[in-house]
């Protein structure tokens, strides 16, 4: 048993951190493909040049995990995986909204 201890080093990412594409793909079970094709339906904002080489904005991560996962545990093609995400994230504003408008009623009283 070695006495040296192996610290990890973490931080949390934020808008202004950009992810390897190879990452996302082996992070998200994704191909790389599917990342170009979520690239031309504008799920995703690459930058980069050629696809082996973009990075994506970290704040990407959670979008590319959840569509991952339609695509894997329902068998959604991506177009079909894309637009679903694109409307969870769609309730989850208005909900967002509905809780502050309800907090804002409940305030005015």
């Amino acid at each position: 048993m070695t006495d040296a201890i192996d610290l990890l080093e973490a931080h949390l990412l934020g808008e202004s951190d950009w992810i390897a594409v190879d990452t996302l793909c082996r992070v998200c079970n994704l191909s790389l493909d599917v990342m170009a094709e979520l690239a031309d339906l504008g799920v995703v904002s690459p930058r980069g040049g050629s696809p082996r080489e973009w990075q994506l904005p970290a704040t990407s991560l959670p979008r590319l995990r959840t569509l991952a996962r339609l695509m894997h545990d329902l068998d959604l093609n991506v177009v079909g995986a894309a637009l679903a995400v694109e409307l969870l994230e769609t309730q989850r504003r208005l909900e967002h909204r509905l809780r502050e408008l309800e907090r804002h009623l409940r305030s005015g009283r």
